[in-house]
């Protein structure tokens, strides 16, 4: 068996499993996620520890779910995958610790391929499954190990209590498809559930590894009706998918200006951003500089990280007064203490340009920390649930 994984993780991999420097082992993992050679092993494993709760982050099974759809994308991507990652394309079906549902068939595909190059432990996976689909015996995660990288055990599930048999028990409203409404007698609560339930389904297709074009265009028409059904989160979905980043909806700037003006009726801070960068922009028929900022104003003082991060932009491109890069270095500390880390970055470009390298440096630890990449430019959403 041979696989191939980057110094950084496996020196992060080393330093967290042998308990020393856990945190600058897992700054190392981080840092191979964000731009070492072998990212779907590193995404991979931090949705292990996040889910295990190794190395002292809070155990989160639903957190780790979403690294683990990343590193399927990211193993997607590669033109060749080795026996490492085809064993741990088969653990995410196997196990189930992504957004897609346990699929035996696919996982033993994956352990197939990976048994092919010489990999014992995807060889004996399959060979458990096989066994199960035969004579119907359940198998358990295994361990996580240095040697291995395999999937972590399972969170164990408490026993159920016993109901008193005087109690009555209400009975749990059962959902028998996304379009039908779950019954319930409250109908407030029923429509609240409908529309989670539903946002969650779109999210769930937007997000996955194997769903159709088609699929993801029916998601689509999910969040447009979790959107009518009262949905805050549903129709900021709705809103951006319509700026046209896509290839799901065509460009529609008034579109996204309804569906954003609806989330903002109802309180969303990032909806006010949103459509306040529209208004500067003169592509829309509704450009209107002074709206766009004083929606963007609006968004900053509900604390939206982003509008923050935007209000420090302004004042630094105003060098000419030196009040107003101490104004923008402000901004970009609220932003950054919101969990922003290309704000962070902001800030340690100041720090240098006034020779206080040693701030500078924290800084861009801190940026690091959460989730930008200097070498990319890129800011990463994912890493806000992981802070070491």
């Amino acid at each position: 068996m041979s696989y191939t994984i980057d110094n950084d993780l496996k020196e992060g991999l080393a330093l967290v499993e042998g308990g020393k420097e856990v945190k600058k082992g897992l700054s190392l993992i981080n840092r191979s996620a964000l731009s070492g050679k072998t990212k779907g092993k590193s995404y991979f494993t931090i949705g292990e520890f996040i889910r295990e709760g190794k190395g002292g982050i809070e155990a989160n099974p639903e957190d780790a779910a979403r690294f683990f759809d990343t590193a399927m994308v990211l193993f997607g991507k590669q033109e060749t995958r080795d026996s490492l990652d085809l064993r741990e394309m088969g653990d995410y079906y196997n196990y189930g610790y992504g957004s897609e549902p346990v699929d035996k068939l696919k996982a033993l595909e994956y352990y197939d391929q990976a048994a092919k190059d010489g990999d014992d432990i995807a060889k004996q996976r399959a060979e458990e499954i096989r066994a199960s689909l035969k004579g119907g015996t359940s198998e358990t995660a295994p361990s996580l190990t240095p040697e291995t990288v395999a999937a972590p055990a399972p969170v164990e599930k408490k026993a159920e209590e016993p109901v008193k048999e005087e109690t009555p028990v209400e009975k749990a409203p059962v959902v028998a498809s996304i379009n039908q409404p779950i019954e319930s007698t409250d109908k407030i609560i029923n429509d609240e559930i409908d529309a989670d339930q539903i946002l969650i389904r779109a999210l769930h297709l937007l997000d996955s590894v194997s769903a159709s074009l088609q699929e993801k265009q029916d998601a689509v028409e999910l969040a447009k009706a979790a959107s009518d059904d009262g949905s805050l989160r549903a129709s900021v979905l709705v809103g951006y998918l319509y700026e046209g980043d896509n290839n799901l909806v065509a460009c529609d700037y008034d579109k996204a200006k309804e569906y954003y003006e609806k989330a903002i009726a109802q309180g969303s801070s990032s909806a006010l951003f949103r459509l306040g960068i529209l208004y500067t922009d003169e592509e829309t028929s509704y450009y209107d500089v002074k709206k766009g900022h004083d929606l963007i104003l609006q968004s900053a003082h509900a604390g939206y990280s982003f509008a923050l991060c935007y209000l420090g932009d302004c004042f630094r491109s105003k060098v000419n007064d030196p009040k107003n890069l101490e104004v923008a270095y402000r901004y970009y500390a609220l932003a950054g203490e919101r969990g922003l880390g290309y704000a962070y970055h902001n800030m340690a470009e100041i720090d240098a340009s006034r020779q206080e390298l040693s701030l500078a440096k924290e800084h861009e630890h801190l940026a690091f920390d959460n989730g930008y990449d200097p070498a990319l430019g890129y800011q990463d959403p994912l890493f806000y649930s992981l802070h070491i």
